[in-house]
């Protein structure tokens, strides 16, 4: 079997395993020993916004069979640009940022989504970043507004948020491989509300607190990128939680399997 075709059988196999909660060990032949190539390699995207470094790496470092690296923006910024799926496979972003790109920088993340087509998770903050750049909230499928903005002919209002409160999170996609083996479940952590959403986004979870809006976890697709966004993601409260856990890491998995499936 070749090594491209294994690595996308491996892939499927654990994807499919861990929604099931068992652990999988997805060794190469003795021709081709496991390496750190096979695993997967995430690379984390984090500045402009203080965050629970500890709890955040923790739950990075837990993750099964993966490896990762965290970069600092803007000081990295010009690491994002095609080819960055030749090193990593997938991207995670927790930065809150409000500094200007320039428009080399702005035609290589296009470039990235929309040409090459790479992976995404955004954690929390990430919903807040370049709030005068529409192709955050286009690739995000969603956006935390600091004022009333218009977004195609409609006004949204400015949203807001409430730190660490106790919430519920229902599972309303319950056959989908990232919530697969996941029950309703509640966690401590800030919420946000009037956040914009697309309206065609594919929600997973949901929850009723007041003060945050219904959507919390959804699926997305800019281009050839597909993405999935949470929320949640302040603190420990959800970093160290085992079921928001085990979606970010089937959520992870997700992603970078829908574009392995596409290049097929």
């Amino acid at each position: 079997m070749k090594r491209r075709e294994f690595g996308l059988s491996c892939l499927a196999t654990c994807l499919a395993a861990v929604g099931g909660g068992m652990n999988v060990s997805c060794a190469y032949s003795a021709e081709e020993e496991a390496s750190e190539e096979k695993k997967l390699r995430i690379l984390l995207v984090v500045g402009g916004h203080g965050y629970d470094k500890e709890n955040l790496h923790a739950m990075l470092r837990d993750c099964p069979n993966s490896t990762f690296e965290e970069i600092t923006i803007p000081e990295k910024q010009d690491m994002l640009k095609p080819g960055l799926s030749e090193k990593y496979d997938v991207l995670v972003f927790h930065d809150q940022s409000f500094f200007e790109l320039s428009d080399e920088q702005k035609a290589n993340l296009e470039a990235l989504w929309g040409e090459e087509g790479m992976p995404t998770v955004m954690l929390h903050h990430s919903l807040i970043s370049h709030p005068e750049y529409p192709l955050f909230r286009e690739v995000f499928g969603a956006q935390f507004l600091l004022r009333d903005t218009e977004i195609n002919g409609r006004i949204y209002q400015k949203s807001t948020y409430l730190r660490p409160t106790d919430l519920n999170v229902y599972i309303v996609a319950r056959k989908h491989p990232i919530t697969e083996g996941v029950s309703d479940f509640s966690l401590n952590d800030e919420v946000f509300k009037n956040v914009y959403f697309n309206p065609h986004i594919d929600v997973l979870a949901t929850t009723d607190h007041p003060e945050s809006d219904v959507p919390v976890l959804w699926t997305w697709s800019y281009k050839k990128s597909p993405v999935f966004g949470m929320i949640q993601g302040d603190a420990g409260g959800a970093f160290n939680d085992p079921n928001y856990r085990k979606l970010f890491y089937q959520g992870l998995r997700w992603v970078v399997a829908q574009k392995s499936h596409a290049a097929l």
